[in-house]
């Protein structure tokens, strides 16, 4: 009986380990951009790096194009141009970034969640706005 248990427990505790820390989630309320408005697109002119508290690294790229799309109560939100942006943890999940007005980033909008994802310690990006 002690040989099963201790078969099974380190099969248990490899499957913890391997299923990584969920993205953390809270309540927001997103406000799209006014259907007269005209969208800001914004360029990241540096390379940027960061971690999650789920230990799995981003990146976002240098040259990269975000669009304006609205806000939350934490910052401006904005969608990738091009591409799809994720947040990994126990599962993978689309985001966009949330930039309070100094451009630090605060953290992600989940779109499918209608939640927001807060980053720890903010990031300053740096963003300029294309024409």
């Amino acid at each position: 009986m002690r040989k099963f248990i201790a078969q099974n427990l380190g099969a248990v505790l490899l499957l913890i380990l391997a299923s990584g820390c969920a993205v953390q989630q809270q309540p927001t309320q997103f406000s799209p951009l006014n259907a007269s408005a005209t969208p800001v697109r914004l360029r990241l002119d540096k390379q940027v790096d960061f971690s999650l508290s789920t230990g799995y690294s981003r990146t976002l790229k240098s040259g990269s194009l975000w669009t304006d799309i609205g806000s939350v109560t934490e910052g401006e939100v904005l969608k990738p141009y091009h591409g799809v942006f994720t947040l990994e943890g126990s599962n993978v999940q689309e985001a966009y970034l949330v930039v309070a007005s100094n451009n630090m980033l605060t953290g992600f909008y989940l779109p499918y969640e209608h939640k927001f994802s807060p980053i720890g310690t903010q990031i300053s990006l740096p963003l300029s706005k294309q024409e």
